[in-house]
């Protein structure tokens, strides 16, 4: 019964904050912040990266506060979803910055392989 009335009363925040409540909304900062921040921490390892990632979750959300619709589950589930894509896109955008350095550290030592073998052939003739 406590956890229906709970659910009801975060439902209540997010109907507020749709409405342009700014407190409500660091109401909902505040209860969301630390699950939400462990959540993006045990998937990235990196204190930092997670708290980047949080506050853009919470800028996505507050931007788009209109789209979340009252449903059975908690509010949570929505900013669940919201920081599951944002650390999708986040572990793609780093795998194309490695792949970019692997390719760049490979023409350069392609490069060194190729100057070095014109030095030798130079002293040779």
């Amino acid at each position: 019964m406590k956890e229906d009335s709970l659910k009801n009363d975060l439902w209540v925040l997010i109907d507020l904050a749709k409405k342009g409540d700014k407190k409500a909304f660091d109401l909902l900062y505040e209860i969301y912040f630390v699950p939400v921040f462990r959540y993006v921490f045990s998937r990235t390892n990196s204190e930092t990266e997670a708290e980047d990632l949080v506050q853009e979750i919470f800028l996505k959300v507050y931007r788009n506060i209109d789209k979340i619709q009252n449903q059975k589950d908690s509010p949570l589930a929505y900013f669940f979803k919201v920081a599951r894509n944002l650390i999708i896109d986040y572990w793609r955008q780093k795998k194309e910055i490695l792949i970019d350095k692997e390719e760049k550290l490979a023409s350069n030592q392609d490069f060194d392989l190729f100057e070095t073998l014109e030095k030798k052939k130079e002293s040779i003739l």
